[in-house]
């Protein structure tokens, strides 16, 4: 069980190991179906014959698992509000089968404490097996500043 964190607990440049998962067939094409129902995503024949030569997660998928899974039990008790998702960028493809890790690096904590929150900037980062760049982003939360 994750436990809740407080934001006073942490500070710039932490970074937060969030695990890893290794996506099968079966999630690659749940995912897909919902949320990026592209042939390469949905199809493992469409996918074979594609530019990819494999089934591969959408874009989001790895942010959506991470975030649901790791960060909200430890942070949804401090949401203000959001402010953004910026420099998403896909590096490369997510196969099926294999494993992929999230750290989450904390990059600026700026407190506004006449405003009574913090606004904390979190860079999450996803790479392989070979520990090779997958995708990354930065996610601009503001969190209550606990009293």
């Amino acid at each position: 069980m994750i436990l809740p964190t407080n934001i006073s607990s942490l500070h710039e440049n932490q970074i937060i190991d969030f695990g890893s998962v290794t996506l099968t067939d079966e999630m690659i094409i749940e995912f897909a179906k919902q949320y990026d129902p592209m042939p390469f995503h949905i199809d493992k024949e469409v996918a074979m014959k594609s530019h990819f030569k494999g089934l591969i997660a959408s874009g989001p998928h790895l942010f959506h698992l991470f975030y649901n899974r790791e960060w909200v039990p430890r942070f949804k008790h401090t949401v203000f509000a959001g402010k953004g998702i910026t420099n998403w960028m896909l590096e490369r493809p997510v196969y099926s089968g294999t494993t992929s890790y999230c750290k989450c690096h904390i990059k600026k904590i700026d407190p506004k404490p006449e405003r009574g929150f913090t606004v904390v900037h979190w860079f999450f980062e996803f790479t392989g097996e070979k520990n090779e760049l997958l995708q990354s982003l930065d996610l601009i939360v503001m969190h209550f500043i606990e009293k």
